[in-house]
C-alpha cells in the first residue's frame, strides 16, 4: 500500500500571505453586489459579505479559506454559495513613513497564478464536489501600502502593511466540482508523476499542497514511490478519501 503524503501544514510554501480586511476586500464586494444585491447579510447565523437579487450568496476571502468550512456548510445546506478568492497578478508596493510621506513606490516582482489559491484549500477539500459550491479566483492588480514604523513583521523589516486596494481586474477562474479542478493538471504530465514534476510544469511553490488536496478530494490518487518520492496519478474515478 502506497505511504500516504503528510499535510502539508508541515511543508509550509514561501510567499504566502494572509490579507486582512481591507480596500480590496470592500471592492470586490461591491464588484459582486451587483443590482439588487445587499451586503453583510445575516444567514444561518452567520454574517455573509454578500446576497444577490437572486439569493446567491457570496462569500470573500482574503486568505484563511479553511475557516470557512463549518460557514459554508451550513449556507451551502439551502443556498447556492460563491467563494471568491483573489490573488495579485501584479502588485505595486507603496511605502509610507510613520507620519504618512510617501517614501517609495514600486512594482513587486512576484506574480500569482491561479494555482495560489492550493495555499488556501487543505481545510476545504470535503466541499469541493459540492454541487452548490462555486470557488473563483480573481487575477487582480492590488497595491499593498507599507508603514515604516518597525511595527511590522521581521520577515518584512519591521515594515507594516496597512491595507491592500483594488486597481484592477484581469478576469477569473471558475470552478464547480471536480473536473473543473481536474484540468489544473497540466496535460503535459506524463500518466505517472512526482510533486516536483507538477511544480515544473505549472504549479511552482504550490504543487505539494495542490497534490495533497485534489488527492483526498479524489481527483489524484497515490501509486508508489520513486526513490524518497511520491507518485500520483489521474483518478479514474473521483472519491473523496478521507484520510
Amino acid at each position: 500500500m502506497p505511504a500516504k503524503d503528510a499535510h502539508p501544514k508541515d511543508r509550509e510554501a514561501p510567499g504566502i500571505t494572509t490579507w486582512n480586511e481591507s480596500g480590496l476586500h470592500e471592492a470586490l464586494k461591491e464588484l459582486y453586489r451587483g443590482e439588487g444585491g445587499a451586503t453583510e447579510v445575516t444567514l444561518a447565523g452567520s454574517v455573509c459579505d454578500v446576497v444577490q437579487a437572486d439569493g446567491t450568496v457570496v462569500e470573500i476571502q482574503t486568505g484563511g479559506l479553511g475557516r470557512l468550512k463549518g460557514k459554508l456548510t451550513r449556507l451551502l445546506a439551502d443556498r447556492p454559495v460563491r467563494l471568491v478568492f483573489p490573488v495579485a497578478r501584479n502588485k505595486i508596493l507603496e511605502t509610507r513613513t510613520a507620519s504618512g510621506k510617501l517614501k517609495s513606490r514600486r512594482r513587486s516582482p512576484k506574480h500569482d497564478t491561479v494555482y495560489a489559491v492550493f495555499a488556501e484549500l487543505t481545510g476545504l477539500w470535503p466541499l469541493l464536489h459540492h454541487p452548490g459550491l462555486v470557488i473563483e479566483v480573481v487575477h487582480a492588480d492590488v497595491q499593498e501600502t507599507r508603514v515604516d514604523d518597525q511595527r511590522g513583521s521581521w520577515r518584512r523589516r519591521g515594515l507594516r502593511i496597512a491595507g491592500r486596494d483594488l486597481l484592477a481586474v484581469h478576469g477569473s477562474d471558475t470552478f464547480r466540482g471536480l473536473a473543473d479542478w481536474a484540468r489544473l493538471i497540466p496535460p503535459s504530465l506524463p500518466a505517472e508523476f512526482t510533486v516536483k514534476e507538477l511544480a515544473a510544469a505549472a504549479a511552482g511553490a504550490h504543487a505539494g499542497r495542490m497534490a495533497w488536496t485534489l488527492r483526498h478530494a479524489g481527483v489524484l490518487a497515490l501509486c508508489g514511490k520513486r526513490g524518497n518520492a511520491l507518485v500520483y496519478r489521474r483518478a479514474t474515478g473521483p472519491t473523496a478519501d478521507p484520510g
